[in-house]
């Protein structure tokens, strides 16, 4: 029962995450944790992970952050419900 409840957290996570990087474009992940105060770092992480195996974004370092961009041509599927994948 707790992996499900976590799995549905993760999700919830992950789809507000892709709604901000669909609007925004471009943001740091400082400004991720800025705008999800109550999301640990490592849950952001994975959504962030599972959002660029997607392909919908990509991560770029950057001195002492990230960088996390739309990928291009995505802007249109990141925008619509997400699959159950």
């Amino acid at each position: 029962m707790q992996q499900q409840s976590t799995d549905m957290a993760s999700a919830a996570i992950e789809i507000k995450v892709r709604e901000l990087v669909v609007r925004e474009r471009i943001l740091t992940f400082t400004a991720l944790t800025t705008t999800f105060p109550d999301c640990r770092w490592v849950s952001l992480f994975r959504a962030l992970n599972h959002l660029e195996k997607q392909r919908v974004i990509q991560l770029t370092p950057l001195p002492g952050d990230y960088q996390i961009c739309l990928t291009e041509g995505k802007a249109v599927r990141a925008a619509a419900a997400p699959r159950g994948d």
